[in-house]
């Protein structure tokens, strides 16, 4: 009877896989977009102004600039040209630049889903988008304006699209993967690694979709490239992505920084002496990073120390909400109750790999998870930061809970 009880509820979740992935995409858009209306025009932290700015020059044709006159890379730009035409549409209403992000998050359950049954099985993409659906994190990330969950968006579509090229070399699917994974370079240059590792991944023990990976890797480069012409132009310099990376890595790395400071940093010296010196943005940015790897050098045990306690602090369930008063001991304590099952289960889905053997697709995630959180404790780390990947950390953790509900004992590739 127990046995009998459990197989049929696997096999209606087999049938109907894709019908409770679509449900999860509508409860998404019930939560985010009912706490977004909510939230309305309210704007709660200083990174939002700013991206509201950036978003408003350029809709008044300003260029891209935070007060309308100087050329600006300081933000990467992804996020702001995505805000740019809902605020040309409406005025610069705020509450409907929140629902890029609500948006972004309904296509990350999708996507979810779709790349739960790549990696694992269908049973384990539903599972995967109900609960990337509910998660109170992603739903709170994606209703302030931050550039976290459409870069989750994008990352999820990179990885589908583009084993799905491999599998069917259809331009549609290149361009997809191509495009959204540069499109993610500018938007969360920290995923740039990521982005490229892609592509190399797809043609692991497959040497036919080699072209396919070639393609996908010229567009992913391209977006970028694109962007780092204009700033040779407006800047006159060769800035990559952003001119924020110096003080990002400052923050993380100077006698003052501490595991979870984040940007409470004091580094009024630096800054003083960048004024000093008359330096320009790009100038900055550059003695920023110089002055980060002068400590480092200088200092290479406390580096090392600090390092390892800001990786460890990445797995915190402590919000950094506190700043608009919307965090607190319940906030993380539904933090807490949510983040360490999955995390958990992730780690016992690797664990299990002998009995279980991973798929290139599961492979891939647990790669891109640890990889990425070694580059996030290189500068420093927040809560937020953490977001896409926990939605990678929780397609995995639905992997394993399928395979045992299933009983399975070998691996299942969707």
């Amino acid at each position: 009877m127990t046995a009998l009880a459990v197989r049929a509820p696997v096999r209606w979740l087999d049938a109907h896989a894709r019908h409770v992935a679509l449900g999860a995409v509508v409860l998404s858009l019930v939560l985010a977009g009912g706490y977004a209306v909510l939230l309305g025009d309210t704007l709660r932290y200083l990174d939002e102004r700013v991206y509201v700015q950036l978003a408003g020059s350029l809709a008044h044709g300003l260029g891209y600039s935070a007060d309308g006159v100087q050329a600006t890379a300081y933000r990467p730009p992804g996020y702001p040209f995505l805000l740019t035409p809902v605020y040309w549409a409406t005025g610069g209403s705020v509450l409907a630049m929140r629902f890029v992000g609500v948006l972004a998050l309904a296509g990350s359950v999708w996507f979810g889903y779709r790349v739960g049954r790549r990696a694992a099985s269908a049973p384990a993409g539903a599972l995967a988008a109900v609960v990337l659906a509910c998660y109170p994190l992603l739903a709170y990330t994606a209703t302030a304006l931050y550039p976290q969950v459409p870069g989750l968006f994008l990352l999820l579509v990179t990885i589908d699209r583009g084993f799905a090229a491999a599998d069917d070399h259809r331009v549609g699917n290149v361009l997809a993967a191509g495009l959204c994974g540069g499109l993610l370079v500018i938007t969360v240059p920290n995923f740039a690694l990521s982005v490229v590792l892609v592509p190399l991944w797809m043609v692991w023990r497959r040497r036919a979709a080699r072209g396919v990976a070639a393609a996908i890797l010229a567009l992913v480069l391209a977006v970028p490239g694109a962007w780092c012409l204009r700033n040779a132009v407006s800047l006159h310099a060769f800035v990559p992505v952003s001119t924020n990376d110096g003080i990002n890595l400052l923050l993380g790395n100077s006698e003052h920084t501490t595991a979870g400071s984040g940007t409470e940093v004091d580094i009024s010296r630096y800054e003083q002496a960048a004024r000093d010196a008359h330096l320009d943005e790009v100038g900055i940015n550059g003695f920023f990073s110089d002055s980060a790897v002068d400590w480092i050098t200088a200092h290479p045990a406390d580096a090392v120390v600090l390092y390892g306690k800001k990786l460890a602090n990445t797995f915190s369930f402590s919000s950094d909400m506190a700043t608009s008063g919307q965090g607190g001991g319940a906030a993380d304590l539904v933090l807490a109750l949510t983040y360490y099952p999955v995390l958990l289960l992730a780690v016992l889905r690797v664990a299990l790999a002998r009995r279980w053997p991973l798929t290139r697709v599961e492979t891939l995630l647990a790669v891109l998870v640890v990889l990425n959180f070694l580059l996030q404790a290189v500068f420093f780390t927040r809560l937020r930061f953490r977001v896409p990947l926990d939605a990678l950390t929780i397609v995995l953790a639905a992997s394993v809970v399928a395979r045992f509900v299933r009983g399975s004992r070998g691996a299942q590739s969707g």
